[in-house]
This record gives C-alpha cells, sequence and structure tokens, in this order.
C-alpha cells in the first residue's frame, strides 16, 4: 500500500503539461489537445455536462487529442484534460470562440482549394547526405514514415513557424532555430531556409541556451 501511494506521488510529481490547452471548434465538435512532458494515458472531462473520456486503445504519448460532438451553443465549457491517474490542467470555451462554428457559407461561394505538395527532400534539407542519420535519430519524435516524410515535416514546420510567429533566433552565422512550445518540437535552419535537424529536445531549457537573437518570422517571405 505505501508502494502504491509513492508510485501515485512520484506520477504526480513528474508528470506536468508543456505548453496550454488547446480547442478547436468544428460545428458542434471540439477537438482538445495538449503535450505532456512524458508519455501518459489520455483522460478529457467535459463540465457541465459531466462527460468523462478515457481512450483505452491508445499507448502513452506525449501528444494528446480527443474529439468531443454534440455540443451546444452559448454554453460555456470547462475542459479538464489529464493522464489515467491525475488531472493536468483545464480550458473554459464555448462554440462562438471559433469562425468554425459558424454555419458554412454557400456552395456558391466556396473557392476549391488545390494543395501544393511540399518540395522535394533534396531541396529542403541542408545536407541531403545527413538527412538519413537525422531520421534514423529523429524520425520517431514526429512518427515520420520514412527520411523523405520527415524532411516534409520539417518544412511544413518552418511554413507554420513564419505563419505563426513561433519562437525563434539566429545567430552571427545566419543559422536560425525554431521552438514550439506547445509541441516541444525544435528545428535549426541555414540562412537560405534549408534544414539542419528537427527534434524534440529534452530539456524545456533547451531554446533558452541557443545563440543568437530573437528575430520576428513573421516578417519572413
Amino acid at each position: 500500500m505505501v508502494a502504491a501511494f509513492a508510485a501515485a506521488a512520484a506520477l504526480a510529481q513528474a508528470t506536468q503539461l508543456v505548453g496550454e490547452v488547446r480547442v478547436e471548434i468544428h460545428g458542434n465538435a471540439a477537438t482538445v489537445r495538449w503535450n505532456t512532458d512524458v508519455p501518459t494515458g489520455t483522460r478529457l472531462k467535459i463540465s457541465p455536462s459531466a462527460l468523462v473520456r478515457e481512450p483505452t486503445d491508445r499507448a502513452p504519448t506525449t501528444e494528446h487529442a480527443i474529439t468531443v460532438e454534440g455540443l451546444q451553443p452559448n454554453v460555456s465549457y470547462t475542459a479538464t484534460v489529464g493522464t489515467a491517474r491525475l488531472w493536468l490542467g483545464s480550458k473554459n470555451f464555448s462554440l462562438t470562440d471559433s469562425a468554425a462554428a459558424r454555419p458554412p457559407a454557400s456552395p456558391a461561394t466556396i473557392e476549391p482549394v488545390v494543395a501544393k505538395p511540399p518540395p522535394p527532400a533534396r531541396t529542403t534539407w541542408g545536407n541531403i547526405a545527413s538527412l538519413p542519420d537525422h531520421f534514423a535519430r529523429h524520425g520517431r519524435d514526429f512518427g515520420a514514415k520514412n527520411a523523405d516524410d520527415y524532411a516534409r515535416m520539417a518544412w511544413e514546420f518552418l511554413q507554420r513557424a513564419k505563419a505563426e510567429g513561433l519562437p525563434a533566433k539566429q545567430d552571427e552565422t545566419g543559422v536560425f532555430r525554431v521552438f514550439d512550445p506547445g509541441s516541444g518540437a525544435f528545428a535549426a535552419y541555414n540562412r537560405d531556409q534549408t534544414t539542419k535537424t528537427f527534434f524534440k529536445p529534452g530539456s524545456r531549457d533547451y531554446f533558452a541556451r541557443q545563440p543568437g537573437r530573437s528575430i520576428d518570422l513573421k516578417a519572413w517571405k
């Protein structure tokens, strides 16, 4: 019994949220996302409905997401997230928090969107000879299927970083480094925006210890 209490206390002390709880609204549904510093189970409680969801078919992970459907407009909800054993944090939201909650535009006003394929790895990765090694060491951080898939993810991370203005630094050589506090992803890019590396560091202050001055990626073309 003492050992069980000690184990539970150790778990509570070790497991922490990384970043904030995020809520994405899709009509009358909401997807709640959060990250933990260590792999854990996934559990979500929605109030005031008192709905608790705890997937049983998922392996422990650091990137959590659960979608809840059938939510009502004009209701203030609280999403409380956690592991199988303890709650970690919460987020208040309603269906009006996002433009996605509004009725879709009529078909006549919707223009087709054609997704452009990402550039090939040989043009986005700085030293293509190093790509297999980086994929072997860090591909599992992002669930990449192969080296090309890993290079694509690194390129897409940079596009999102520029669009959202993620924290970034640039050193005297022109190399710039980007960090996403939400997912824990870190990447370094050459002056020409080709990728040097892409991974999830184990140290929370890893980005803070990187050289260079802060830059605004939103100002980049």
